[in-house]
């Protein structure tokens, strides 16, 4: 039996990636389930882009009454991929649907609930794993100009995770991260495979940043509440550039922050954000950070990378991007 359990459940994985997208672990704990755990289903999702707009979007559909964010707003449940320089596999999905739920039970009961995880939308595993837990899902996807999405991706992996040390160029080359997450007729062609396009609302950045009012109407809309409602902090900046003072300590917050949601504390975490607890830790752990300009061979190089994924999307959205191959 010992050797039956291992053969499913192998200590280490690396980028094969060869996990299917419905494991037969996942399909041993639904056993288990509670008619609470069988009912249970995410109405909506956001699949990312990271740096693209995301943590607004979260922050915005959280503030509206009849909706509910998990707590965090990145859960990583549906992906195998982990960011950033990782070879190894984050197993949450064997974990089952009870524990997915703990980061809803802060969630009323007649609310729409769903998250919002950048990571699923460069995992070709995680489509398939939403559509069998929720084919009716809406999805949500933000796109911003690739070269600024990577350039500000690679200052929040340097100054605030302190992950990168190498040059823009260098880390750009190397580390397909940055690129991947920037391919977006490739990654929404993925999704598409499984969903409608009816299910999917386009997030734009530029929207975000010179319309957000009539956005917000548009994805309240899409999701079926009052799209009249207007939150506070409509138009500020979510999750500015900013630099770790301590990194082990926001790493110690984090850790924290899932433990609290694993034993079931989501709804004081909640609170106490409300309260203006994660700001003030904000404000004592991190500071603003001047951004050095983009070197003109790096956007040559981002261009040329995600020159024929743009035009691709292009056609598939019907809307003119030229400004993003604008090298100058």
């Amino acid at each position: 039996m010992k050797r039956f359990i291992t053969s499913f459940f192998p200590p280490k994985h690396t980028h094969t990636f060869t996990s299917t997208p419905l494991t037969v672990s996942h399909f041993l704990l639904s056993y288990h389930l509670t008619p609470m755990d069988q009912a249970f289903k995410i109405d909506f999702v956001g699949i990312g882009a990271s740096k693209a707009g995301t943590t607004w979007l979260g922050h915005m559909i959280g503030a509206h009454p009849q909706c509910c964010m998990s707590e965090p707003k990145e859960v990583h449940y549906f992906n195998d991929r982990l960011a950033f320089r990782s070879n190894l596999l984050k197993p949450n999905f064997t974990k089952g649907i009870s524990w997915y739920r703990k980061y809803f039970k802060h969630c009323g009961k007649d609310t729409i609930k769903g998250e919002i995880t950048p990571r699923y939308f460069t995992d070709p595993v995680v489509p398939e794993r939403i559509k069998a837990h929720n084919p009716d899902v809406k999805i949500f996807v933000c796109i911003r100009n690739p070269v600024d999405r990577i350039y500000s991706h690679y200052f929040f992996a340097k100054s605030f995770l302190q992950k990168e040390d190498r040059p823009m160029l260098q880390a750009v080359q190397e580390e397909p991260e940055y690129l991947d997450m920037s391919k977006y007729y490739e990654n929404i062609s993925m999704y598409l495979d499984h969903f409608p396009r009816e299910q999917f609302f386009f997030v734009w950045f530029d929207d975000i940043r010179h319309r957000p009012e009539t956005l917000l109407s548009e994805v309240y809309s899409f999701l079926g509440v009052d799209p009249s409602y207007r939150p506070r902090g409509m138009v500020e900046k979510s999750n500015p550039a900013r630099q770790s003072r301590i990194p082990w300590l926001q790493n110690a917050i984090r850790r924290l922050h899932y433990f609290m949601v694993s034993i079931g504390l989501s709804g004081m975490i909640k609170s106490l954000k409300r309260a203006g607890m994660k700001d003030l830790v904000m404000a004592i752990n991190s500071k603003p950070i001047k951004k050095e300009p983009m070197p003109k061979e790096v956007r040559e190089y981002i261009i040329q990378q995600v020159r024929d994924d743009v035009h691709q999307l292009e056609k598939l959205l019907d809307k003119d991007l030229s400004h993003w191959l604008i090298t100058d």
